[in-house]
C-alpha cells in the first residue's frame, strides 16, 4: 500500500525550505542572544535572533512561546498559526500584518508573522503584542537590553527613579504663552484655579498632587472622523477628560487642570507649556485611535503609549503630526524628560491598563512608546490613552455612549489614584 503523507505536512515542510532559501538569514555573531524572563519569576532563557536577507530582526517563534508556556499550531495549508494559553487564543496568517484573539474576537493590526531560515518568526512589535494578547501582562522588548520581559516595573524601581532625579539639575520648564488660540482664531485665555506646587520635595517625599489632564484636538482640529464622518474624536476626547477631571476633584488631595475645557483649539505647544508652567506631577492625554481604511477597518481596543525617541508599534494611528519632527535643538532636553520620567510613566500606563482591561473588557496591546510631541515637552511622567478606534463603527458606537464613557473615565481617573498610593509610598519607602 502506498504511503500517502498528507498535503499539509507537504506543504509546511515546503514552507519551511523556501524559508531557509528566500529569506537566509544574515551573519549573526555567536553571542548575539535575546533574554526572555518574567520581571516578578527568576526563570530566564535565551534565544538566538533570526534575520531576513535584509537585516531585519525576528524572534523564533516555538522558541519564544515555549518559554511563556504558549501552546503553537500551524496549519501550513492554510498558513494560520494558533497560539494559546488557557482560555486565552490568538490567530495570525503567514505575512499577513494583523492577528484576531477571541473573547471577544477582535482583530488588531502588526507586523507579520513569516518563515526565517526555516523557523515560524515574529518581530519583537509582533511578539509584544502576541504574548500580551495570551498573557494578559504586559509584555516589552527592551532592544538596548535585548530582552523580552513579561510584567510590570516594580515598585523599587520608582523609588530609584525618584531618588536620581532629585539628585540631578531640575529641567528648565519653557515659558507659557498668555493665551491660546480659539476655535475662530481669536485668543481664548487660559484660566486656572491658584494652588500649591506638587513636585520633589526631597527623596522621601514626592507627592502626586496636580494633575493636567488633557482633551486631544478641539476647535478646528476636529481630529480622526468617524465612521459615518458625523463624529469626531475632538467630542470623545473632551466628554471623556471632563469625566475624568470630575471624578479626580472628588479627591481633596488633588487639584486638577485642564488644558481645555470647551471646544477650542490649542496649540501642542500651548498645551505642554500649560502643564510646565503650573508645574504638574502628572500629564494625561487623551484621544480616540483610528487606521486609514486602506489598511484595516476593524481594528479595535485600547492603546496608551509612553514617550520614547524611538516608536515601539508598526501600525501607529493617523495623528503623525502629533509626532517630534527631527529638531536637534530640542532633542537632547526630550531624551532627558524620557530618561527623569520613564519608569514612572510606564507604572502609570500599567495601572490604566489593568483598570480598561478589567472595567471594560477591551483589548488591550502593550504599553507603547512613540516621540508625541506632548509626551516628549512635558516636565513630568506622562502618558498618552488611545481610548478605542473611531474608524471602527462598533467602536465608534461605544465612544458615543456616555455610560461607556463613564467606564472609560473610572478606569483612568482609579489607574492614577492607584498610581498615586505607588509612587507617593515609593518614595516614602513602604
Amino acid at each position: 500500500m502506498r504511503n500517502w503523507t498528507p498535503l499539509s505536512q507537504k506543504l509546511g515542510f515546503f514552507l519551511l525550505v523556501l524559508g531557509s532559501f528566500t529569506l537566509p538569514a544574515s551573519a549573526l555573531n555567536l553571542n548575539d542572544s535575546v533574554a526572555l524572563k518574567y520581571t516578578y519569576r527568576p526563570d530566564q532563557v535565551s534565544v538566538i535572533p533570526l534575520k531576513d536577507s535584509k537585516g531585519k530582526l525576528y524572534l523564533p517563534l516555538t522558541d519564544v512561546a515555549k518559554f511563556y508556556g504558549v501552546d503553537v499550531k500551524f496549519d501550513a495549508q492554510n498558513r494560520r498559526i494558533d497560539l494559546s494559553k488557557g482560555a486565552n487564543k490568538v490567530k495570525l496568517v503567514l505575512s499577513q500584518p494583523m492577528f484576531l484573539i477571541s473573547n471577544p474576537t477582535e482583530s488588531f493590526p502588526t507586523e507579520p508573522a513569516e518563515v526565517v531560515s526555516g523557523q515560524l518568526a515574529v518581530t519583537p512589535v509582533t511578539a509584544q503584542d502576541l504574548f500580551t494578547a495570551i498573557l494578559g501582562i504586559d509584555v516589552q522588548y527592551q532592544p538596548d537590553q535585548q530582552v523580552l520581559i513579561a510584567g510590570g516595573v516594580k515598585t523599587e524601581a520608582i523609588k530609584t527613579e525618584i531618588v536620581a532625579q532629585e539628585q540631578k539639575t531640575p529641567l528648565t520648564a519653557p515659558s507659557v504663552p498668555a493665551s491660546v488660540i480659539g476655535a475662530r482664531g481669536e485668543e481664548e485665555p487660559v484660566v486656572v484655579r491658584s494652588g500649591p506646587t506638587h513636585k520633589i520635595l526631597s527623596a522621601n517625599a514626592y507627592s502626586v498632587g496636580r494633575i493636567v489632564i488633557d482633551a486631544g484636538h478641539g476647535g478646528r482640529d476636529i481630529g480622526a472622523r468617524g465612521y459615518d464622518n458625523r463624529y469626531f474624536e475632538k467630542q470623545a476626547t473632551l466628554a471623556i477628560a471632563l469625566k475624568v477631571a470630575g471624578l479626580l476633584r472628588k479627591q481633596s488631595d488633588i487639584e486638577v487642570l485642564m488644558t481645555r475645557n470647551r471646544d477650542y483649539f490649542v496649540t501642542l505647544k500651548g498645551r505642554t507649556q500649560f502643564a510646565n508652567k503650573h508645574h504638574a506631577d502628572l500629564f494625561v492625554s487623551i484621544h480616540c485611535n483610528s487606521t486609514p481604511r486602506s489598511k484595516v477597518n476593524i481594528a479595535s481596543g485600547t492603546e496608551i503609549y509612553v514617550y520614547s525617541p524611538k516608536a515601539s508599534s508598526y501600525f501607529g494611528n493617523v495623528e503623525t503630526a502629533e509626532e517630534m519632527t527631527t529638531d536637534s535643538k530640542f532633542s537632547f532636553a526630550n531624551d532627558l524628560h524620557y530618561q527623569a520620567y520613564k519608569d514612572r510613566s510606564i507604572k502609570l500606563a500599567e495601572l490604566i491598563w489593568q483598570y480598561i482591561h478589567r472595567n471594560l473588557g477591551q483589548h488591550m496591546r502593550h504599553v507603547q512608546q512613540r516621540n508625541f510631541y506632548v509626551l516628549g515637552r512635558v516636565d513630568m511622567p506622562s502618558i498618552l490613552v488611545e481610548t478605542a478606534f473611531i474608524s471602527n463603527p462598533k467602536e465608534e458606537f461605544k465612544l458615543r455612549d456616555s455610560d461607556w464613557q463613564d467606564k472609560m473615565a473610572r478606569s483612568i481617573a482609579d489607574g492614577i489614584l492607584a498610581f498615586k498610593q505607588v509612587a507617593e509610598g515609593s518614595a516614602n519607602g513602604r
